[in-house]
């Protein structure tokens, strides 16, 4: 009983650190294989936040502070999805398609490495785009942007459930069918969902509809952070977390089905 009591955090920390060597080899080698897409779809990132901010802007013809607010965080949840809900699953499909998923499982390396691997880069990816927005954010209206613990952790953990909805939907749909999904999460985040504007202009069913699904306490979460309105997240934070949840533990689950 001595010895057990003795090896067992012993070998934890092993098992530890073989972990954490497989993950980062996992990040460099993703980082490797996107060299050249990474770059440019940052460029594109921002030209879409720097569109939303001025482009969205001119439909409206006066801009006061809450319109600003919303079209402000709105251009940077809208990032976030993008890149987790519409670029990753197509990336991650594509990998399925040429066996490069299949040889990834083939590897000496935990699930759970693969997916936390594939979200740090995306994260990554997504930064540049939400950095300019805010400065474009600024420029444009002048707002009182605050950069805190609580605005990094609300990034972060939108990135982190908008990759894993994407992988879930990745690795549980045909390549045809994610492809149809991403657009329609994408369609839907920009045009219907209350993320640059308010919810009260949406019927009272879409508003109820909109609280239970992931992107509009998304926006939400988004907007308290950058703003301090004053507003109670503790609802959308539920929310949020039970489908960053559910889509992890989905695409993981994905990941060691056998064929």
């Amino acid at each position: 009983m001595a010895v057990d009591a003795l090896t067992t955090p012993t070998l934890a920390v092993p098992r530890k650190r073989a972990w954490l060597v497989s993950w980062w080899g996992l990040v460099r080698w993703s980082l490797t294989r996107h060299k050249y897409l990474l770059p440019a779809f940052t460029a594109v990132q921002a030209l879409f936040a720097v569109a939303i901010v001025y482009g969205l802007a001119l439909m409206i013809p006066d801009v006061d502070q809450e319109a600003a607010r919303y079209l402000s965080s709105g251009a940077w949840t809208l990032g976030i999805i993008a890149v987790g809900c519409v670029l990753a699953p197509q990336i991650m499909s594509t990998s399925k398609q040429e066996g490069l998923l299949d040889y990834q499982k083939t590897l000496p390396v935990p699930r759970s490495a693969i997916l936390l691997a594939d979200a740090v880069v995306w994260s990554l990816a997504a930064l540049p785009g939400i950095a300019i927005g805010m400065l474009a954010a600024f420029l444009r209206f002048g707002l009182d942007i605050h950069i805190d613990l609580f605005t990094i952790a609300a990034i972060l953990g939108a990135q982190f459930t908008a990759v894993s909805i994407g992988y879930a939907i990745a690795l549980w749909l045909p390549t045809g069918a994610t492809s149809l999904a991403t657009q329609v999460i994408m369609i839907g985040g920009l045009l219907f969902s209350p993320i640059t504007f308010p919810a009260e202009r949406l019927p009272e069913w879409a508003v109820t509809l909109h609280q239970f699904l992931p992107f509009t306490p998304l926006g939400d979460i988004i907007r308290e952070a950058t703003f301090h309105a004053g507003e109670s997240q503790v609802l959308n934070i539920i929310v949020v977390a039970a489908w960053a949840g559910a889509a992890y533990l989905a695409a993981y689950l994905a990941l060691r089905k056998r064929r």
